[in-house]
């Protein structure tokens, strides 16, 4: 589908990847409406992507608050037009052993990257089946394909995320609603402080915001459906086919992959994504 022109819609889209995101659309041509829980966030956000020109809104909204999702979906709807995209992009982590993280982070995890997901996609998706063409663009993680040790809950949100993905893909092809895509993105770490304290895997650096923000532009472009970054990430996933899961496992640790959280830090408990 064509970017130009359409109307897309991010959730954690003040700051951050989310931010980069609607950069990446707004240079495109395309319209965007800005979503964020920090509401003190979304005036300024809104006023930088101004100054690129193209069409721009701000919305306060809470993923976990199906009501609330509602609400800013009714006024979209009014006051802009149904959406083209939809980017899933809010998300939160808590590193640390199992155990050491309380139970209410580890929910709170929950609710934002899977639960959040499923009532976003659930009240825009009638809009985006309603388009001549639309697509759905889920922020995974490389973590929803390999164990991910110190980030157990988050590593489980992000293979949901990529479960329900490719479902639903499926069900809308099932359904005869072909002309609406469905994109899940599987990056490293990306550099936005998210994960400050985390090593990159061997033979893998940080991945800036903007390397991610137009690759998923290009994702909805060229309806594709799964996007792993780096590349070399994307090598070792694709050799899980071919090897014993103990192999792999084995790969991953030599890589360091199953000790890139063990000094996570973060820049908050439960900082927006």
């Amino acid at each position: 589908m064509r970017v130009a022109g359409s109307r897309v819609l991010i959730t954690g889209a003040a700051q951050g990847l989310g931010f980069a995101t609607a950069v990446a659309f707004a240079r495109g041509g395309a319209a965007v409406v800005l979503t964020d829980l920090n509401a003190g966030a979304v005036e300024p956000a809104v006023a930088k992507l101004k100054e690129l020109g193209g069409a721009v809104a701000g919305y306060t909204i809470d993923v976990t608050n199906p009501a609330q999702v509602a609400e800013v979906r009714a006024r979209v709807l009014t006051e802009h037009g149904p959406i083209d995209v939809l980017v899933n992009n809010a998300g939160v982590v808590s590193g640390g052993a199992f155990l050491d993280v309380s139970l209410p982070k580890h929910l709170a995890t929950v609710n934002v990257n899977i639960s959040g997901v499923l009532a976003v996609t659930h009240a825009f998706l009638p809009d985006l089946l309603g388009r001549p063409a639309g697509h759905v663009v889920n922020i995974a993680s490389v973590s929803a394909m390999l164990a991910l040790p110190f980030g157990v809950s988050y590593a489980a949100t992000k293979w949901a995320v990529l479960g329900f993905s490719e479902s639903l893909r499926e069900e809308l092809r099932f359904l005869g609603h072909r002309h609406v895509g469905v994109t899940a993105m599987c990056p490293s770490f990306i550099s936005t402080g998210l994960f400050d304290g985390a090593k990159p895997a061997s033979g893998t650096d940080w991945l800036t915001p903007e390397v991610v923000a137009n690759a998923a532009v290009r994702a909805v472009e060229k309806r594709r459906e799964l996007v792993i970054l780096p590349q070399s990430v994307g090598l070792l996933y694709a050799l899980t086919g071919w090897w014993p899961r103990s192999w792999f496992r084995t790969a991953c640790r030599v890589m360091g992959v199953s000790r890139s959280m063990t000094n996570w830090r973060g820049h908050g408990p439960a900082a927006p994504g």
